[in-house]
């Protein structure tokens, strides 16, 4: 009988799940034909009205795919060898670094303060700490990679082009796990989808946490792990966890899988106790690492919840930090605004957060404009000053939002239909839904659901087989094959 209810509990959250989702993907696809989310270099989020640019870079983003549709089929029919895969990888790999030398920019905003503190070895710029306790993770990364090369900030951007290989490679290997078969397209797409290659020049948390997510999904989705490999999932689950705590929401989703999915509750269990026990181990070394102060630093939970709820900029930091939010704050704003205004709200950045395309890369990889942020000029940079009424910027801009579109819509194909591998796919679901529901009340940035990425490559690379497989069956009935 339990097992029954357990059943019925299954299939009631896959049912949410997979409308929920196939609304949000229908609602982005639908909002991109006609409002484009911008990100302004005041640092802020924007709308306006499509412009004829706006459909051209979705026009681009269609013959993208039709191109990498077509060499895919050549690789598979031509060059279908086992080093293919890992010969693309590494012309990615030297394209990333020809980048990196053409856009020499330097650390700036939080890559700057924690880029600073691991030089230091933790001496310098420790309020900064204080006040945001959730870098210390990275701190020691770079710490430690200081430790052992003489490179130091161009060891961190090598790092990134690594990460956005392994991360590449395991989009594609997570996809053979999801649908049964190997793909090589989510391999080109992930090689050629832009924010992904412009993101070499941040250098934060962001890439190490998406390398670790993806490796965790391959991990859980495949169908025979060895002993060794069922007991590196909980470890990798918390430390993507503790490299941004967001990703609390993978480790939820984890559960889920576990307990409804595979009905292994020991698995459940291990996950739950390995998390309690290495953060406990965590919590006494950044009690140890981080100086006490006097006065309360640390921002807390309510002040990234309240920065959420403003409704000037719709959710997005609008530099109203500070240590004294409580609990009734937050409730005094929600009741002061009341139930139309906050439905608005929500909707707003939600809309914004999910359909801005690009994850903020233009900023991130190409700087705010001045000239100081460069170690050295190139014929490249002259081109990124004017961050406003930049032809290449904008250009690029378009691009990138052209990409994104074509991706959430190959992804809503993906959506229907029925699948021989629900249950793996849940598992995706489950994690775009806890993050959806999660930056409903937090505050925003587009780059905060950059760690999606290889899950939205995944479903629009099937949406795109699903296209593909339907040309051929009609093209066989034409010729009299079936």
């Amino acid at each position: 009988m339990e097992k029954n209810k357990l059943e019925i509990i299954d299939r009631l959250i896959s049912k949410i799940a997979i409308y929920f989702v196939r609304i949000l993907f229908g609602m982005i696809v639908i909002g991109m034909l006609f409002v484009n989310s911008i990100y302004l270099y005041s640092d802020m989020p924007d709308f306006r009205l499509n412009n004829g640019w706006n459909y051209l870079g979705i026009f681009i983003g269609l013959l993208m795919i039709g191109t990498f549709a077509f060499f895919t089929d050549f690789l598979r029919k031509k060059c279908d060898k086992k080093y293919t895969n890992l010969i693309l990888l590494l012309l990615y790999f030297m394209g990333q670094i020809g980048f990196l030398l053409l856009v020499p920019i330097q650390m700036f905003s939080d890559m700057a303060e924690v880029t600073k503190i691991a030089l230091s070895n933790f001496t310098e710029n420790m309020e900064y700490l204080q006040r945001c306790s959730n870098n210390l993770p990275i701190a020691l990364v770079f710490n430690l990679i200081f430790r052992i090369t003489t490179y130091q900030v161009w060891a961190l951007k090598v790092l990134n082009c690594i990460c956005n290989c392994v991360t590449i490679y395991f989009t594609y290997r997570l996809y053979e796990n999801i649908y049964g078969q190997k793909n090589r397209l989510v391999l080109i797409w992930g090689i050629a989808f832009i924010p992904i290659f412009l993101y070499v020049n941040m250098v934060y948390n962001d890439i190490i946490s998406t390398m670790l997510i993806v490796i965790c999904l391959y991990l859980m989705t495949k169908d025979e792990n060895q002993k060794w490999k069922k007991c590196l999932i909980p470890i990798l689950l918390f430390l993507q966890f503790i490299i941004r705590p967001v990703g609390i929401i993978l480790i939820i989703a984890a559960m889920m899988y576990y307990g409804l999915k595979k009905k292994s509750l020991k698995m459940v269990l291990t996950i739950l106790i390995v998390f309690c026990v290495f953060n406990f181990g965590y919590q006494v070394l950044e009690s140890y690492m981080i100086p006490k102060s006097e006065e309360k630093m640390e921002y807390p939970v309510w002040s990234y919840i309240q920065m959420g709820l403003n409704e000037a900029e719709f959710g997005f930091q609008d530099g109203s930090h500070a240590t004294n939010w409580t609990a009734k704050d937050v409730i005094d704003r929600m009741v002061e605004l009341g139930p139309i205004r906050l439905l608005k709200l929500l909707a707003k950045k939600e809309y914004w957060l999910w359909t801005e395309g690009t994850y903020q890369a233009e900023r991130y990889s190409f700087g705010v404009g001045t000239k100081e942020q460069f170690y050295y000029d190139t014929f490249l940079t002259q081109q990124l000053y004017d961050v406003e009424d930049s032809d290449f910027r904008n250009g690029l801009d378009y691009v990138m939002k052209g990409q994104y579109f074509c991706i959430a819509l190959l992804a809503c194909i993906d959506l229907w239909g029925k699948e021989m591998h629900k249950h793996k796919k849940d598992l995706l679901l489950y994690t775009i839904v806890g993050i959806f529901c999660f930056y409903l009340i937090w505050e925003i940035k587009s780059r905060y659901i950059f760690c999606l990425y290889p899950i939205f490559l995944v479903m629009a690379t099937n949406g795109m087989q699903k296209i593909t497989n339907k040309i051929k069956l009609r093209k066989d009935e034409e010729n009299g094959k079936i």
